[in-house]
């Protein structure tokens, strides 16, 4: 009862601005939620259809969202930023590339050495070398 009370206090006294300030909360919201799914399966094998679920929206919905929030498509970001990780981790000597590709969301190491060769121009192995 009295969290109405004040809410109809706080719309009469501040009129369409407390509205707008209110919409604005639910939209920071749901982007920081938005967000926070995409940050933390960043590094998962899960898929974009799988992500997408997580964030209760339709495929075609997360990419619009998607696009809007980091200017690139989801397929294409995922990509970069788990092939940087698998790059760094690969730099460092704590894995191998037999060992990460399928964290990183690859059928087939056969699949990642492919996608790391054209994002780096040269294979995984050859980085272990290096």
């Amino acid at each position: 009862m009295k969290f109405e009370e004040i809410m109809l206090y706080l719309a009469d006294k501040y009129g369409q601005s407390f509205f707008v300030y209110l919409h604005s909360l639910l939209i920071n919201e749901r982007e920081l939620s938005f967000k926070m799914v995409i940050e933390k399966n960043l590094y998962t094998s899960l898929n974009i259809d799988e992500v997408a679920f997580l964030c209760n929206m339709s495929l075609s919905t997360f990419k619009r969202k998607f696009i809007q929030l980091y200017q690139e498509s989801p397929g294409k970001w995922f990509q970069l930023k788990r092939l940087n990780k698998a790059k760094k981790l690969l730099l460092n000597n704590e894995a191998t590339p037999s060992e990460i590709y399928m964290d990183f969301g690859y059928d087939s190491l056969s699949n990642f050495s492919t996608a790391f060769k054209n994002q780096f121009g040269y294979s995984p192995k050859n980085i272990m070398k290096t």
